[in-house]
């Protein structure tokens, strides 16, 4: 669903017909769940945790709430399997970063992927382009560092739809572990997607989203229709379970995210009891222990919306 990185697939038309496809199939999404056989419907959340070095996380130490009502958690178990990661790039003109700089984030997280994971790098401007496909040879993911170009303006919300609906590919294959590492600064420039409208495709998918921020070119303008570009990666992060890190320690972030998809990454199944299921509903963890730090995605977006 995103255009490769040679000169035939770079059209914008291409990508306009694919955005308007994806954004066409958003408008009734199903929730992330599934019906089993007494017709219950369960639903599975991603959770990050950490707890101190040799304590094991079970689903005793906290409470579920959905829309403000406690929930009777069926299971909760860590993942250890490999993740699929979208490496997404801001490739735009006056994207603050210098080149080198740049590259040099780009390298410190594809050297910290596991053996079993697999990473697709995507730069983006008004376009989003596949730089590297998704591979697991960390040769081919460091060169795509030296690939990226700097033009346009970035279309960050339209290019996240089109992340997104790349990664929902790997659910139907099994793939639990689904992450995005957005290298940005929040600024959005003429893109027809809403930001509302890519948060809630992102927790449709049950994508975790975590965010190296550069620092803010608008220096704090208002801007028409869409939060300031801080508040962006705020919201986006917070509302997918993820978390943000400053650019000036990318070595750091790419540790921190790697720790997260190999070690905190947990499963939560539950069935949603005295709630309306259709509307959106926030969602909370609350710790028993305060040495304990749990996160998830901060709502389920209602089931039906309009376009």
């Amino acid at each position: 669903m995103l255009s490769s990185n040679s000169p035939a697939s770079k059209s914008s038309v291409v990508l306009l017909i694919v955005l308007t496809v994806v954004l066409t199939a958003r408008g009734s999404f199903p929730q992330v769940g599934k019906t089993g056989p007494s017709g219950r419907r369960t639903v599975t959340l991603n959770v990050i945790g950490h707890a101190p070095e040799g304590r094991q996380i079970t689903r005793e130490d906290f409470d579920l709430y959905d829309s403000g009502t406690i929930q009777e958690v069926e299971s909760f178990s860590r993942v250890d399997s490999g993740s699929r990661i979208i490496l997404m790039v801001d490739g735009s003109s006056n994207f603050r970063p210098e080149a080198a700089p740049l590259q040099k984030a780009v390298e410190a997280v594809v050297s910290e992927l596991y053996a079993d994971d697999q990473m697709m790098v995507v730069e983006y401007n008004e376009s989003a382009e596949i730089v590297e496909d998704m591979t697991a040879d960390l040769k081919l993911l460091e060169a795509a560092s030296l690939k990226l170009t700097r033009k346009g303006f970035p279309n960050l919300f339209d290019a996240l739809i089109a992340v997104t609906d790349s990664l929902s590919h790997q659910a139907r294959t099994g793939v639990e572990k689904r992450a995005i590492i957005l290298i940005s600064d929040g600024y959005d420039s003429e893109s027809k997607t809403k930001f509302d409208d890519a948060l809630r495709a992102l927790q449709d998918e049950n994508i975790v989203l975590y965010a190296i921020q550069a620092s803010d070119r608008t220096r704090g303008a208002l801007l028409r229709d869409k939060p300031k570009p801080p508040a962006v990666l705020e919201k986006i992060t917070e509302g997918t379970g993820g978390s943000i890190f400053p650019f000036d320690k990318a070595g750091e972030a790419a540790k921190a995210i790697a720790d997260d998809l190999r070690k905190n990454w947990y499963r939560l199944i539950y069935v949603p009891s005295g709630i309306n299921t259709i509307s959106a509903r926030r969602l909370l963890l609350m710790s028993h222990d305060q040495k304990i730090e749990l996160r998830t995605k901060g709502s389920h977006p209602s089931k039906y919306h309009s376009n």
